[in-house]
């Protein structure tokens, strides 16, 4: 059985638009490639991971490698439940059932099991999913949160521009060139009109997206934000395969294609998954005061997200302040940015060894195409040199 903490969350000094925005349940699917995460982290069975618990697709990933232990950290309630759904359902499904309800190819079967699940819930993910289990039994948990409910704004955007079949097509294609030439004849020339400029200033509906309001300000001060999305989906239309682009494809059609789906749906991992389920740890909470509650150099990975991108200055160096105190000697950390570059505060700067070129590496796979950097860093070790990420960066994936 897994466990569940609860940290108390100090008075927040948040806008109510963000309080808006991200109560509730905000994600239904994680949107970080799993495979990049993958390479930069080299997951030994001696390990101690920590992530963002998002919608519980990261920490599953890793959860499949096999680590010592798996610690899922979020502040929105609503996440963990997700998260805690997906942990009981594990340990008493079959797999049949639980890829029926979590890739929702038959998310009825959710109501014909959730008296059986409903019991391994802690309460406050029970009395989350006693309100939304039937409608997600309905339509499907992707269609839930407000994540969903953009994804079907955005899908029947693409019906109005009269480009939903060929969007569509784009995941039959079999090489990038087919796919960019599908792309640059029958999909840019109508999403790129006035219309989307339009779309995309439609600040509520771009929040609806899972885009913090000080993330959308940032990017837009930065970048523009219709350019940097152009700039994004355009690098996700041409320049990474789409027959595998299980985000893509979600996004646009409202389901997944065949096994082209996150590692830990896939029946191979099951037993894997369901054997680790006692590693797991289900934090609700902030991360910083979590980390200063646990033990120093006991987390040897943290998937630490985009979280750097909404917070200021200081908190941003407060956080790694709380990650460096937790990190064990030569742990490794991970984050992503909207923005094209979000380097660490100099004074934590000094302290961590950037691996720069694998960072770039792995950014240039992204299937979600959602962020504009990666970093990958290594907590530097006075005593020795910085570990290497060697060649196992670069194995063909096993999960």
């Amino acid at each position: 059985m897994y466990q569940v903490v609860n940290i108390p969350i100090p008075n927040a000094q948040s806008s109510i638009l963000e309080r808006m925005v991200f109560s509730g349940l905000v994600f239904n699917m994680s949107w970080e490639d799993p495979e990049m995460d993958r390479r930069a982290f080299e997951l030994k069975p001696n390990h101690t991971v920590l992530s963002i618990t998002s919608a519980g697709c990261n920490p599953l990933n890793f959860l499949c490698q096999n680590p010592k232990r798996l610690i899922c950290v979020d502040g929105n309630p609503a996440q963990n439940a997700v998260m805690e759904l997906k942990l009981a359902a594990i340990e008493i499904l079959d797999h049949a059932a639980f890829f029926d309800i979590f890739a929702a190819r038959a998310p009825q079967r959710l109501m014909e099991v959730y008296d059986k699940l409903r019991p391994r819930l802690s309460p406050r993910a029970a009395k989350f999913w006693d309100g939304n289990a039937e409608r997600a039994a309905r339509n499907g948990i992707y269609a839930l949160g407000r994540t969903g409910l953009f994804c079907r704004i955005l899908r029947g955007y693409l019906k109005m521009l009269k480009i939903d079949g060929a969007v569509n097509r784009l995941f039959d294609c079999k090489t990038l060139e087919e796919q960019d030439a599908l792309y640059h004849a029958e999909i840019a020339p109508r999403l790129w009109r006035n219309t989307s400029r339009l779309f995309v200033a439609c600040r509520p509906l771009i929040y609806l997206a899972g885009v913090h309001p000080k993330q959308f300000q940032m990017i837009d001060d930065r970048h523009n934000m219709y350019t940097y999305l152009r700039e994004r989906i355009d690098y996700a239309c041409t320049k990474v395969p789409a027959i595998d682009n299980y985000f893509l494809c979600v996004a646009a059609t409202g389901a997944f294609r065949g096994n082209s789906v996150p590692p830990y749906l896939l029946e191979e991992n099951y037993e894997t998954l369901r054997n680790n389920i006692e590693k797991v740890t289900v934090v609700t909470g902030w991360l910083g005061p979590y980390l200063d509650s646990i033990e120093a150099g006991s987390i040897d990975r943290f998937n630490l997200l985009d979280i750097f991108d909404w917070m200021s200055v200081d908190a941003f160096r407060g956080t790694l302040e709380s990650v460096l105190r937790a990190a064990a000697p030569g742990a490794r950390l991970i984050y992503r940015s909207g923005s094209y570059l979000l380097e660490p505060p100099a004074p934590i700067k000094s302290r961590l060894h950037h691996h720069e070129e694998l960072s770039k590496e792995l950014l240039a796979i992204d299937r979600s195409a959602t962020y504009g950097s990666f970093y990958v860093y290594s907590v530097k070790d006075r005593d020795s040199a910085v570990p290497a990420i060697g060649s196992g960066a670069k194995e063909v994936a096993t999960v």
